[in-house]
């Protein structure tokens, strides 16, 4: 898996993008970790962005694996994970399928499971029917933002979705309209922090919220400018509530 990463040291911090996103959507959070004398690394999902030739499978269950076997094979020991959007459903299953390695745990714009799977599904069967191009990914990269970026920077997004493959989207997106976690969550013992977008239109506040009524030891952080993407669209509240949720694992 491709992956980017600042050398630092304890504790090891793992990002996970959302669906049709990549590891540079981590890149100011790696920066800021890196600050703080931080070891940090965000990866390219099999299947997506610089991973996009990777074989699958790409449902939520495999690519937590992968994300897993990754730490294996890099002698990470434990992490303080952090997963947005799609990336946070496959974050709650790593930390379920592989309870010993993760620390702590930081969920971003995600949820317990898909509101209107039929919908989503829907939506999955007319990406599988229709062409892989700008104009099936447009819609899907501007619902990650309350605003638009700029013109520049929706191309350099809209480049980043293409490079999924178009098998992954699909499988990937069929997996995670069907995954349900919530009745789980109360396995997840590591304290966990949930960060939504007060005007995310798919994974609201109110998801952190009941999330965080599952989870034995969570808080949530609601970021009123924030839409799907809060680490990007309002960075310098986002890093302040991730870095001392984060920094606290040394003193564990």
């Amino acid at each position: 898996m491709h992956t980017i990463e600042r050398s630092g040291k304890a504790p090891t911090v793992v990002c996970i993008h959302g669906y049709c996103q990549s590891s540079s959507y981590w890149v100011p959070t790696l920066d800021r970790l890196s600050e703080h004398g931080v070891h940090a690394l965000a990866v390219d999902l099999p299947g997506f962005a610089q991973s996009g030739n990777e074989p699958g499978p790409y449902h939520m269950h495999a690519l937590a694996d992968a994300v897993e076997g990754l730490c294996e094979r890099r002698g990470l020991g434990r992490i303080v994970l952090i997963g947005g959007s799609m990336g946070g459903v496959v974050a709650q299953h790593l930390v379920l399928r592989h309870p010993d390695r993760v620390a702590r745990l930081l969920l971003v714009a995600t949820g317990a499971f898909t509101t209107d799977p039929v919908s989503a599904l829907a939506r999955a069967d007319s990406i599988a029917a229709g062409e892989w191009n700008d104009a099936a990914v447009e819609p899907i990269v501007r619902g990650f933002f309350r605003l638009p970026p700029s013109t520049t920077e929706l191309a350099r997004y809209y480049q980043i979705a293409l490079s999924a493959s178009k098998e992954a989207a699909v499988e990937a997106a069929r997996s995670n309209a069907s995954m349900r976690t919530l009745e789980r969550l109360g396995e997840i013992r590591v304290p966990t922090l949930i960060v939504q977008g007060r005007h995310d239109r798919s994974r609201t506040p109110g998801h952190g919220a009941l999330m965080c009524e599952h989870l034995p030891d969570a808080s949530l952080v609601v970021l009123e400018n924030s839409g799907h993407t809060p680490q990007l669209e309002e960075s310098s509240a986002f890093h302040a509530a991730a870095i001392s949720f984060i920094l606290a694992t040394s003193d564990e």
